[in-house]
């Protein structure tokens, strides 16, 4: 409920499907989206255990960045989302509390 924006190149209806699907094998580990503000995405980032915060990725473990930290043209609630090696369910587990947490 609190996301909205969603930009993933692996769905369908993402304006970047058809390009990644010529481009690609596979659709990758970054997912975009915007929370309603940019104090919700930064206490989204904070509260997600197994989230870090970065300012670029590479790294192994799932980390999340805000671009308009930075200067980006992109809405103050916008996050990137660089999913890592943790085990899927508990990830989804800890994304879901973090986004619940801010849902209010």
């Amino acid at each position: 409920r609190a996301v909205s924006g969603l930009r993933y190149p692996g769905l369908d209806g993402d304006p970047s499907h058809n390009l990644a699907r010529a481009q690609m094998d596979r659709f990758g580990f970054l997912i975009s989206f915007e929370l309603a503000s940019e104090q919700k995405a930064e206490a989204f980032i904070d509260n997600c255990s197994l989230i870090e915060s970065a300012t670029s990725f590479g790294g192994v473990h799932t980390s999340a960045e805000r671009r308009s930290k930075r200067g980006d043209a992109v809405p103050p609630g916008f996050v990137r989302l660089s999913i890592g090696c943790e085990p899927v369910e508990e990830l989804w587990q800890a994304i879901e509390a973090s986004l619940d947490k801010i849902a209010n």
